[in-house]
């Protein structure tokens, strides 16, 4: 019987993605000339090392802020426009560019909608992230959802494990108060979110916002579609 519906973040519910390009070439622009030629060239330079000191982060070489700071330094000496030696130059070059991250930062469409519906089911709801918990807590309030989630757990909550680890995922489970076979949990990665829910005992469903992904998973292509996949037993907030 299915008790709650878990969601990851970004990507999922927050179209990250899109809003830290933006946010990244708004910043640019206010601080070094970008050229259409060199969109592109910035915005791949920047996931690249986003994934690497991210990943560094996930594995606790260094703090979440650490990693912020060592992505900026690498960025911008590699793009040409390197920041000084001062810790507090490269934290407020970071500051600057989440500034522009947060008022680009929106929820996908079928977010409420599909919160709504899952409300009227009465099922309950919370939301997981490979995160930093004080970042997320604000995205998720300044976007007017977080107090719809009973519990958001982050991996700084849990002494920095991370997806796919089934510790995060029986984490949040056990913050509901549920077992880990009464929750779905959604995502839009396959391995670290539905194949790593379903490894850790949940009902994985893999959000593929895409339409192009093929897996021995359920999937969904919009939330609008997660009724579809919902297994047909489900339990109301305070049913027993």
């Amino acid at each position: 019987m299915i008790r709650a519906v878990v969601f990851d973040i970004d990507d999922t519910l927050v179209d990250f993605s899109g809003a830290t390009g933006r946010g990244l070439l708004a910043h640019l622009a206010t601080t070094a000339p970008v050229s259409t030629a060199d969109t592109d060239r910035y915005l791949a330079l920047w996931r690249h090392l986003e994934r690497i000191h991210f990943n560094a982060y996930l594995r606790g070489e260094y703090s979440f802020t650490e990693q912020r700071r060592r992505r900026a330094r690498e960025f911008c000496a590699t793009a040409g426009f390197p920041l000084g030696p001062e810790e507090a130059e490269v934290d407020a070059w970071v500051s600057r560019y989440l500034a522009h991250c947060d008022r680009a930062f929106v929820l996908f469409p079928d977010v409420l909608p599909a919160l709504d519906t899952l409300d009227c089911a009465e099922l309950r709801l919370a939301a997981m992230s490979n995160s930093d918990r004080a970042y997320q807590d604000r995205k998720l309030t300044a976007l007017g959802i977080r107090h719809r989630m009973e519990t958001l757990v982050c991996c700084d909550d849990v002494g920095g494990v991370a997806k796919p680890d089934p510790r995060i995922f029986h984490a949040v489970c056990d913050r509901l108060g549920i077992a880990p076979a009464e929750a779905v949990y959604v995502g839009d990665r396959l391995d670290s979110d539905a194949r790593a829910a379903i490894a850790a005992g949940l009902t994985g469903v893999w959000l593929d916002r895409t339409g192009n992904g093929h897996a021995d998973v359920p999937i969904i292509t919009t939330l609008d579609e997660l009724g579809r996949v919902l297994p047909a037993r489900t339990v109301r907030k305070g049913a027993r």
